[in-house]
């Protein structure tokens, strides 16, 4: 039967490609890196972390995940994502509150979730909730829109912030606890900016803004 549904369905691994597994163990490893604190071209109002380099295992993964259907791959991505966070909590970088944290989702567009199935940042984030949840209570607050904001693909540093400016909506109050602001791949920081404007408009404080890679 294995074999079977390797031909219909290729099993390769979505971090390095390897064959006959969807996920293998070096790939897992390279996620589980501790955070690094960086500084973004635009001015974000929150301090940005990531996992690492938009490079190997991770870029391939985010890619998989967002252009190739390969829904399967949030998991792993959640777990580092939770390994992260964990390790940013017990640096005391997320507003050291006892209640819950609250991520929200960097906000997409409606054709950009329709088209990928759903909104990956947004499962990611779930399955990284789900990963904690033994040690630590984490919700996902799927608050933010993107609205008017064309491809940014190819702009400048200025053109992706005059892309951005003013195209995030906040649909609802993110639930309470400690937000901290998660997207796939930060290269400006154009989105977190105006992320974070939105929700300070709504009086919601953003302790952090984490990715899972930098470009």
């Amino acid at each position: 039967m294995d074999d079977l549904v390797e031909l219909a369905v290729p099993r390769t691994c979505g971090g390095c490609g390897a064959p006959r597994v969807r996920w293998c163990a070096r790939c897992e490893a390279a996620l589980h890196d501790v955070p690094a604190l960086i500084r973004t071209t635009l001015p974000v109002g929150a301090p940005v972390w990531t996992l690492g380099r938009y490079d190997g295992a991770r870029r391939r993964a985010v890619l998989q995940l967002k252009e190739r259907g390969r829904g399967d791959l949030a998991a792993p991505l959640g777990r580092g994502l939770a390994h992260a966070l964990l390790r940013l909590e017990a640096w005391g970088e997320t507003g050291g509150s006892c209640g819950p944290l609250v991520l929200v989702p960097a906000p997409t567009t409606a054709w950009a979730a329709r088209r990928r199935g759903g909104d990956v940042v947004t499962a990611v984030c779930r399955a990284a909730a789900r990963t904690a949840a033994p040690v630590r209570p984490m919700t996902v607050s799927p608050v933010l829109r993107s609205v008017g904001a064309r491809d940014s693909v190819g702009l400048s540093a200025a053109a992706r912030a005059e892309n951005a400016r003013g195209t995030v909506r906040v649909t609802a109050p993110p639930a309470p606890g400690t937000v901290v602001l998660v997207d796939d791949v930060v290269t400006t920081g154009a989105t977190l900016a105006e992320s974070v404007a939105a929700l300070a408009r709504r009086g919601v404080p953003v302790a952090a803004a984490i990715t899972l890679a930098a470009a």
